[in-house]
């Protein structure tokens, strides 16, 4: 029997295993393809940061302690109970975590497309049943689509990314009078300014969902969750923790008041450039949804065309071709101020030639 027989009758066949998630790494002026910020911490505070990291033994797990230490220190830069919260290797993982605590076998969870593919990709490890709701870019989750069936988990992203929209106003509140886990996505919340967090003390099913990942530390992977002490305790069972994190990791979040600051500043200059590319967007007569992230889609006649040229310029962006409902779309990461730049020189340019 060939290798390849053989290998393929040992893995599952209810699981899709297509090739890993990669981008472009070709040499680039402005990498404006992946939602990160385009700042880095600033020198002293990394250096402030590795010492620290140097204070612990590399040759030993982390222990309960350290975890739980770092918790508390965590919770208390950003003004929430470290019993309502849990701190994971990046968003992902708290993807992957509401879906081994509330879905599996005969379980349903509620999607609204377009989103994050995480969302479908991880549902399909525990055999989840996903229920998805198919948008526009211009559409939005409304109450009408939470009130037509009951579903175990209902995963809602506010802002939504690649659209950078909220959903209709009510949306979540309905999510959370059903027997739902209600999975509210805020990794934009310091883009957005908005949180639904003050809904936590009346709502127990209520999970919020962030990572540091898109406000200067997409290359620590740090992500935490914040709800109930039952679904804190319930997911870090699941994973060991303190087990799921490294060092370096545990360090960031227990010196998190030294790093905060710095990310409150750099997310309002972002701010400040994403609407600038807004209003140049309008001055260029392109079509674009408005956003609150860190982003913005914008829709072209062209897109490949355009996905290619700029990419041959050094300007790497976002390609949407293979999602339903975004063939005539891109996005476009908000970088620094001359990254912006050249990018909208090198739109202008391919959109009115």
């Amino acid at each position: 029997m060939k290798q390849e027989t053989v290998l393929k009758s040992l893995l599952r066949e209810d699981v899709f295993f297509s090739p890993p998630f990669t981008v472009s790494e070709l040499p680039h002026k402005a990498k404006l393809d992946q939602n990160e910020a385009p700042f880095d911490l600033p020198d002293d505070v990394k250096v402030l940061l590795l010492e620290k990291l140097k204070e612990y033994q590399w040759n030993r797990y982390p222990q309960p302690s350290v975890y739980a230490n770092a918790k508390k220190a965590f919770a208390k830069a950003i003004g929430f109970p470290p019993e309502n919260m849990i701190l994971t290797m990046g968003g992902d993982q708290l993807i992957q975590g509401a879906y081994l605590i509330a879905g599996g076998h005969d379980r349903d969870a509620l999607i609204f497309e377009p989103t994050y593919p995480m969302f479908s990709h991880a549902a399909g490890f525990n055999q989840t049943k996903v229920t998805r709701i198919q948008l526009t870019a211009e559409k939005v989750p409304t109450k009408d689509h939470i009130n037509k069936s009951g579903h175990h988990i209902i995963f809602i992203v506010a802002p939504n990314n690649p659209t950078g929209t909220f959903p209709e106003e009510g949306v979540i509140e309905t999510a959370l009078s059903k027997n739902s886990l209600v999975f509210v996505d805020e990794s934009y919340v310091d883009f957005s300014k908005r949180t639904w967090s003050h809904l936590l003390k009346e709502h127990p099913n209520l999970f919020i969902a962030r990572s540091t990942s898109k406000s200067c530390m997409a290359g620590i992977r740090l992500g935490y969750g914040i709800g109930h002490s039952d679904i804190i305790n319930a997911m870090e069972t699941t994973f060991t923790a303190p087990y799921h994190l490294s060092c370096l990791q545990l360090v960031i979040a227990q010196h998190f008041d030294l790093i905060l600051p710095h990310l409150k500043d750099l997310a309002d200059i972002i701010i400040s450039e994403r609407e600038r590319v807004a209003n140049k967007f309008k001055e260029m007569e392109i079509s674009f949804i408005p956003s609150q992230g860190n982003f913005i889609l914008f829709k072209v006649k062209n897109p490949s065309e355009i996905f290619i040229s700029l990419s041959e310029s050094g300007v790497r962006i976002r390609s949407l071709r293979t999602i339903p409902g975004l063939s005539d779309y891109v996005r476009v990461t908000i970088g620094k101020k001359e990254e912006n730049d050249l990018f909208l020189e090198k739109l202008k340019t391919l959109t009115f030639t």
